[in-house]
C-alpha cells in the first residue's frame, strides 16, 4: 500500500513541478526537442537544474561533459549541448525513479525494485558519458584515418602548381563523401570561410580548434608557418608530417583490428557451447537409455 501513496506523491509532485516549469521553459523544449528526449518530463529537469544550481555544485564534471562537446560539435552550440547533456540525466533519473515505484507496486515487490532503480540511478550518468567518450573517440580516430589521405592529396596540389587555399578546396570538392568525414566536414566549413574572403590564418586556427586532435594542430601550424613560402619547402615539410601520419594511421589500424577480434571473443565462445551441447547432447541421452 505503502508503494502506490509514495507513487502517487511522485505524480503528484512531477505535475506540479511541470505545470509551474512549462511556461517557462516551454519556448526552449520545442527549440531544443531533439536533444532533449524524453522531452515529456525535459520542463521538469530544467526547472529542477536551475533551482538545484547543478552548474554550481558540479563545475568540474560539467566542464569535463563541455569539453567533450566542444570536441564533437564545436565551440556554437557545446554550451546548449552540455545544458541539454545535463536535462536528459535529469529525465532518465525521474523517470526511472517513478517506473521502478511503479513496478515495485504492481509487482508486488516493494523496496526491492526501489533498489534495483537507485542502483540504475547511479550508473546511469557513468553509462551516459561513458557513451560520449567513446563517440569523440571515435570522432577523433576517424580523423587521424582521413588526415594522411587529405595530406597527400595537398602535397600532389600544390606540386601541379595549385595554392593552398585552392587545394583545400579541391580537396573539399572532389570528395563526394565529405559529410562522412569528420575532418573534412570541418575543413568545408574553413574552405567556405576562406571563400568568403575570411583570414586563411583565422579560419585554420579555428578548423584546429573545432578538430581538438594534436596531429590536426601539427599539420595547421606547417601549413601557416610554410604556406606563404610555398614551392618546396612548404612540399617538404607536408611530405614529412605525411610520413609521420601515416605510420599513426598503422598504428591505429592496428589497435581497431585488434579490438575486433578481441568483440569476436564472446560469439566464438558461444557457438562452441552450442557446438558441444548439440555434440554431446546424443551422447549423453544413449547413456542414460
Amino acid at each position: 500500500m505503502y508503494m502506490l501513496a509514495l507513487l502517487c506523491v511522485e505524480l503528484v509532485i512531477t505535475g506540479v513541478i511541470l505545470m509551474l516549469a512549462n511556461p517557462l521553459y516551454k519556448g526552449f523544449v520545442k527549440e531544443h526537442q531533439v536533444l532533449l528526449k524524453p522531452t515529456i518530463v525535459a520542463p521538469v529537469s530544467l526547472w529542477l537544474m536551475d533551482k538545484l544550481r547543478v552548474a554550481d555544485r558540479l563545475p568540474e564534471s560539467i566542464s569535463k561533459i563541455h569539453h567533450m562537446m566542444f570536441g564533437l560539435y564545436g565551440s556554437k552550440t557545446a554550451m546548449i549541448r552540455t545544458k541539454c547533456f545535463i536535462v536528459r540525466i535529469l529525465s532518465y533519473s525521474i523517470l526511472i525513479v517513478i517506473g521502478s515505484t511503479f513496478l515495485g507496486w504492481a509487482s508486488d515487490v516493494g523496496a526491492e525494485m526501489l533498489a534495483y532503480g537507485s542502483g540504475l540511478l547511479l550508473f546511469l550518468p557513468f553509462l551516459l558519458y561513458k557513451n560520449l567518450a567513446s563517440q569523440l573517440l571515435k570522432k577523433k580516430r576517424q580523423m587521424l584515418l582521413d588526415l594522411p589521405e587529405m595530406v597527400n592529396q595537398i602535397v600532389l596540389l600544390v606540386n601541379a602548381g595549385e595554392t593552398v587555399q585552392k587545394a583545400l578546396m579541391r580537396c573539399i570538392e572532389r570528395n563526394p563523401n565529405v559529410q562522412k568525414s569528420p575532418l573534412l566536414t570541418e575543413l568545408s566549413i574553413a574552405a567556405y570561410e576562406i571563400g568568403m574572403n575570411a583570414s586563411f590564418t583565422k579560419s585554420m586556427e579555428d578548423f584546429n580548434k573545432r578538430c581538438g586532435v594534436q596531429e590536426v594542430s601539427l599539420f595547421t601550424t606547417t601549413l601557416l608557418l610554410n604556406y606563404k613560402r610555398g614551392g618546396d619547402e612548404l612540399v617538404m615539410s607536408l611530405k614529412e608530417l605525411s610520413f609521420t601520419l601515416w605510420e599513426k594511421r598503422k598504428s591505429i589500424a592496428k589497435t581497431l583490428g585488434e579490438e575486433a577480434s578481441s568483440k569476436m571473443v564472446f560469439p566464438m565462445v558461444f557457438i562452441f557451447l552450442v557446438v558441444m551441447i548439440v555434440v554431446a547432447a546424443p551422447a549423453i541421452l544413449m547413456m542414460e537409455q
